[in-house]
């Protein structure tokens, strides 16, 4: 190699020194060594040696591969980096680098060997150099300055006003200052790692940091703590104190209130100077109000911070309503007597006042209610209200009702089942019953108004009838006070077994000709006629008739004839029936059968059968008879009787169907002629009779008051798959008056739908009432319903105690609750005014012993039942109860 090529690789020192940080003690510093390869890097070796030590910290062998990015530790010191080339044509390329590993500053950039000379090196070192332009470069070390590290941060703290709080903080500074800082103002300037307030005050609340400066370089060698929170705490103080006094309703709940200020604050309520176990709240609920909890409340308010502080003290009276001692009880009394009812209760300073069904009683001021001269419109149920008369600001309930009585004046016993009309056969037992109500019931039956002796039972039996025992039987029903009532008269007729006086005879007619046969019998009370011992319909009179008579009459006929005694048969009678000479005409008919469809109930469809009737025989056809077999298919246009058919000729008839019964119908149309083969010819008729709804056949409305009255409804649900309109609805019957219409028509009914029809009972007057409700729909059908009542004069009612019922609360608000004793089928009930207006009905499938039903205080419209006095009437069974109610809202 030339000189001037040695000369252009020439060897570059870049030597960067950077000395930011000069405070510390660093006995070691690490350093980082980076390499690039030349085209020979085998032949490339150095060291790093210390020029005041002559120790070597980092060395390279030729022949090997370059360390690159490799760490050492050195002392603060000057170095050097000393290159060799084993083959001595320089570097070729290679470079050495080395910089701080911590901060990344570089002391060596790039160092390469450019001189040709051929040696080698030896590790660890050192190895002395033989020419100087082996040193590529020279570089110094120096101990760093870094900023404190927080170990240790001040904390946050709570103190209560007037007592110390201390702050401090540690740190890896070992020469410096610390800066005590309040809201980011500092407060003192010193080394002391903690900082005191002697007693704290609510000024000296805020954040207080630290800020740590090493005096290697105060200006930028400096840390900040986190901040701490001092909170300065007060002592608790109230700042609402509880109700000075309170009055609180008798087993009503009630709350006591405080509230404060404070941090940590907790409470203890005091009764009459004692804690309440658990009342640490700032709210405190008295339960169940009573006498015992009567007294002097008070509250302990404790905080984080001393003192504590008691409130003022409230004052809790329990308002205590009466208790009744004795209970009325039930009075029955005859008419124009004197009775009283009486009362007991304990209280203070008690009032009381009467009610006679529900509605105050005039000067039924006193613990007895006296009855003079009694007379029946004092009948009622009679209970009485006690009252304690304090001051009742918080309006608590301190009025207590008495169980209801009832007060009845002994009325004229009611025959509620008279004796029936009977037959009576000779030599068997007759038995009259009669059934009354009434107390004290006495009896005496008579006959055609003659008193049979020692008939005094509400039965008259006789064992063995003889005919003389016909005639006229009533009985008179004598009650308590000596009221007495007859019932209506039972006719009574004995009878024997059937004796036949005129026997049927056998006979031999023509076809054609009339047949007739006949019976007559003693004490007849039904008769059926029989062909060959099966029934023939219809056939229930004396006289048998078959108006031309045909081969198929013939047979053996008989009657039974029948009362309630026995049966007897009449002789058979044999009927033969001979052909007539023939002319051959012959009957035939166009169809066999006709369908009419289905028809509405109530309504009638019509056919006309043009050219039904054909004479297809070669004679004369002379049609005698066109009759159809049920009442339920009518002829309404057919040619005048007896018709002659010319051969070939023909005839039309009309029908019209008008069942009487649902379901399908049947029937036949026989046309009767001289036609030899077949003088009956028959045509199969159908229909079907439909109702496109359904409902209940009747409707009891039960035993109703007659000062009252009530709705029910009868459900109507449309069964076929079109709509439906009820378009008209009638009362009829004896009692129709009594009973009327709610609900407003025409009626629609969509198909599979259900509506209801509402008709309002008022008996007006005792005793058994119905109507009968006719419903109009022309594609509906018409239909009926039996409508059942029966009025009852509300004396004669069960006491609610009597029955193992009560009920409560009475006044009530928004509920009133009926408990039954015993076990009670289905109860239906209605809710009366003064008025005699119902105001709600409803029924319950009944309840088990012990169980209860509810009303809500509402009528059947949902809305509330307003303020005043009701009668309740329970009816279950055979069983009424009535039941006071007053309403309070």
């Amino acid at each position: 190699m030339d000189v001037a090529s040695l000369w252009r690789r020439r060897l570059t020192f870049l030597l960067f020194v950077f000395s930011t940080f000069t405070v510390g003690a660093w006995s070691q510093i690490s350093l980082t060594l980076t390499s690039v390869n030349g085209s020979w890097p085998t032949e490339v070796g150095w060291q790093v040696v210390n020029t005041s030590t002559n120790i070597a910290y980092n060395c390279e062998l030729p022949g090997g591969t370059l360390q690159n990015n490799v760490i050492f530790s050195v002392p603060a010191g000057t170095y050097e980096v000393r290159a060799w080339d084993s083959y001595g044509d320089a570097w070729n390329g290679a470079s050495v680098t080395i910089k701080y590993t911590v901060s990344g500053t570089a002391l060596v950039t790039n160092a390469t060997y450019t001189l040709f000379f051929s040696s080698v090196n030896t590790c660890p070192g050192p190895t002395a150099v033989t020419n100087t332009a082996q040193v590529i470069s020279s570089f110094t070390v120096v101990t760093p300055c870094f900023a404190p590290t927080i170990t240790t941060q001040p904390l946050s703290q709570t103190r209560c006003q007037g007592t110390p709080a201390t702050f401090s903080v540690a740190s890896s500074m070992t020469s410096g200052v610390y800066e005590w800082r309040k809201n980011g103002v500092i407060l003192v300037t010193n080394t002391s790692t903690t900082y005191t307030i002697a007693a704290v005050t609510p000024s000296d609340a805020g954040l207080y940091d630290v800020i740590a400066r090493d005096n290697c370089n105060p200006t930028v060698a400096f840390t900040s703590s986190a901040s701490a929170q001092l909170t300065v705490s007060a002592a608790p103080a109230i700042t609402v104190q509880p109700q000075a006094s309170r009055i609180v309703c008798e087993s009503a709940n009630d709350t006591l209130r405080i509230r404060a200020v404070g941090v940590n604050r907790t409470f203890q309520w005091r009764f009459n100077g004692v804690d309440i176990a658990g009342a640490r709240d700032s709210n405190y609920v008295i339960t169940n109000m009573g006498a015992t909890q009567a007294g002097v409340y008070d509250c302990i308010v404790s905080g984080l911070c001393p003192p504590s502080v008691t409130s003022s003290t409230s004052t809790v009276v329990a308002a205590i309503r009466p208790r009744i001692t004795t209970q009325p009880l039930d009075l029955d009394i005859c008419p124009g007597a004197s009775g009283s009812l009486s009362v007991s209760a304990s209280g203070a300073n008690l009032v009381y006042q009467w009610f006679k069904d529900g509605v105050a009683v005039p000067n039924g001021f006193n613990q007895t209610l006296a009855f003079t001269n009694f007379d029946y419109a004092s009948n009622g149920q009679y209970y009485c209200l006690v009252r304690s008369d304090l001051p009742n600001p918080n309006n608590c309930q301190l009025t207590v009702s008495s169980r209801n009585v009832r007060v009845s004046g002994f009325r004229t016993p009611i025959i509620t089942s008279a004796p029936r009309s009977l037959d009576v056969c000779i030599g068997t037992q007759m038995s009259l019953v009669v059934e009354a109500g009434g107390s004290g019931l006495a009896y005496q039956w008579f006959k055609n108004g003659v008193a049979i002796p020692n008939a005094v039972a509400n039965e008259l039996a006789i064992k063995s009838v003889v005919a003389a025992n016909s005639g006229d039987y009533t009985v008179r029903v004598t009650g308590t006070c000596g009221l007495s009532v007859t019932s209506s008269a039972a006719k009574v007729v004995v009878i024997s077994k059937p004796t036949l006086t005129l026997q049927p005879s056998s006979k031999v007619i023509t076809v054609g000709d009339r047949l007739e046969l006949n019976v007559s019998a003693t004490d007849s009370r039904s008769i059926q006629w029989m062909k060959n011992d099966q029934p023939i319909p219809g056939a229930t009179t004396p006289m048998y008739v078959i108006e031309r008579a045909s081969k198929g009459d013939a047979g053996y006929y008989n009657a039974i004839v029948r009362n309630s005694c026995s049966g007897v048969s009449s002789a058979y009678a044999r009927i033969d029936v001979n052909d007539v000479a023939v002319p051959t005409p012959i009957l035939e008919l166009s169809q066999t059968s006709v369908e009419f469809g289905e028809i509405p109930s109530g309504y009638d469809k019509s056919l006309a059968l043009n050219g039904l009737i054909k004479n297809v025989g070669t004679a004369p056809l002379i049609i005698s008879g066109i009759s159809t077999s049920s009442s339920q298919f009518a002829i309404t246009n057919a040619p005048s009787l007896p018709l002659t058919l010319a051969p070939g000729e023909v005839a039309g008839v009309s029908l019209k169907s008008s069942p009487t019964s649902l379901g399908a119908l049947t029937g036949t149309l026989t046309v009767l002629s001289n036609s030899p083969a077949n003088t009956t010819a028959t045509v199969s008729l159908a229909a079907s009779y439909v109702l496109r709804y359904r409902h209940e056949t009747a409707e009891d409305f039960g035993k109703v008051s007659t000062e009252s009255s009530i709705d029910r409804c009868v459900s109507l649900t449309n069964t076929s798959a079109m709509s439906i309109t009820i378009e008209q609805v009638n009362l009829t019957g004896t009692n129709s008056a009594q009973f009327s219409t709610v609900t407003g028509l025409p009626l629609t009914i969509a198909a599979g739908q259900s509506a209801d029809l509402c008709v309002k009972f008022t008996p007006g007057s005792a005793g058994a009432k119905t109507a009968t409700l006719n419903l109009r729909s022309s594609v509906g059908g018409n239909s009926l319903i039996s409508l059942t009542g029966v009025g009852e004069i509300p004396a004669g009612v069960v006491d609610a105690e009597e029955a193992g019922i009560a009920a409560w609360p009475n006044p009530m608000s928004d509920e009133f609750e009926i408990r039954f004793d015993k076990s009670t089928p289905k109860v239906n009930i209605s809710v009366i005014s003064l008025t005699g207006n119902q105001v709600a009905a409803y029924s319950h499938p009944g309840v088990d012993a012990g169980g209860s039903i509810r009303w809500n205080g509402r009528d059947a419209t949902g809305a509330s039942v307003a303020s005043g006095s009701y009668r309740m009437i329970l009816r279950y069974g055979d069983t009424i109860v009535t039941i006071p109610v007053s309403i309070i809202r």
